[in-house]
């Protein structure tokens, strides 16, 4: 008789209990006892006519069927945004120093051919960069390229990749000495190193939902075209502003340069699209506020340092 049973209703001070009859017509049996309304629950409560909307979703093939590919979508998604991001910063965080130089001389040669140096330029600028004498544990080198972009990136090990348009966009030399800080502090806190490694994590998940391994092999190297437009969070970039403006204070360098360089940088943007170093180092005005708030509490007197300024002056040229 169950297998005839449509549905079970209850009311207020009553359940009604439909069910086909032998004519296949519906039929209401009105039930007011509620311990024979208790015994039926108990007797049929496999069947989907006493569960509810709750058995319905759980007793349906094609609910199930959905509710399983629900599932599996939510799993997927939530493994591509955060546990494949996760695994990835945790691998580079282990990552020895010796490969991570290695792989970003790889990247930098890879990457070089697409670029015109200026051979000049590139060599006072890393003449420039000695007379820092910032104290990082990373054999930074820089090249200075020649395009109209307003942009400038580091590579994981070590390099710095200059455009000459944010040089020229420059008037002092701690303006200069602030891109620097702030471009060898990403190395030194291996943020490009990380999202790399974010980014190689999220792939190879999609790749091994999608089956394909194709590409694979060699990804950092030929995907280091990536790096000019690797985009920062916001705590990243504090986070290297503040590194580079303790850079430039044990240097005995002014930090204000950052300052200005920021402010430069925004003016760029007034009316027009946002240079490619500001796509990619945004500027929010929680920044130049967190950058002040540094210098302030530094109370230190920078001092003078003609070599920089006679570096500067023909960098600038």
């Amino acid at each position: 008789m169950a297998e005839n049973i449509v549905s079970l209703e209850e009311e207020a001070l009553s359940s009604n209990l439909k069910y086909s009859n032998k004519s296949g017509e519906t039929e209401r049996l009105v039930i007011r006892d509620l311990e024979l309304l208790q015994a039926i629950k108990k007797q049929f409560s496999h069947h989907r006519f006493v569960g509810g909307w709750k058995h319905h979703v759980h007793g349906s093939t094609r609910n199930k069927l959905l509710l399983v590919l629900f599932l599996f979508v939510l799993v997927i998604l939530g493994g591509y945004l955060w546990l494949a991001p996760w695994l990835g910063e945790r691998i580079a965080r282990n990552v020895s120093q010796e490969w991570e130089i290695s792989m970003g001389e790889k990247m930098h040669q890879s990457m070089m051919g697409q670029f015109k140096i200026d051979s000049v330029k590139t060599k006072l600028i890393n003449d420039f960069y000695n007379n820092l004498r910032f104290r990082l544990d990373y054999p930074i080198q820089i090249t200075v390229v020649k395009s109209k972009e307003v942009n400038a990136f580091a590579i994981p090990g070590g390099h710095i990749v200059v455009y000459n348009s944010i040089v020229n966009r420059m008037q002092k030399s701690e303006e200069l000495a602030s891109l620097l800080s702030h471009e060898a502090s990403h190395i030194k806190l291996r943020h490009s190193l990380r999202n790399i490694f974010r980014s190689m994590a999220r792939k190879m998940f999609l790749m091994m939902i999608i089956g394909n391994e194709s590409g694979l092999a060699g990804f950092l190297v030929d995907n280091a075209n990536n790096l000019k437009g690797l985009e920062f969070s916001r705590t990243l970039e504090t986070e290297a502003d503040n590194h580079g403006i303790r850079l430039m204070h044990t240097s005995n360098i002014d930090a204000g340069g950052m300052l200005r360089l920021m402010e430069i940088l925004q003016e760029e943007t007034m009316g027009k699209e946002p240079p490619a170093f500001l796509s990619t180092h945004p500027v929010f005005e929680s920044r130049i506020h967190n950058i002040k708030t540094q210098i302030d509490a530094s109370n230190l007197l920078p001092g003078k340092h003609e070599s920089l300024d006679s570096i500067f002056a023909e960098l600038v040229k």
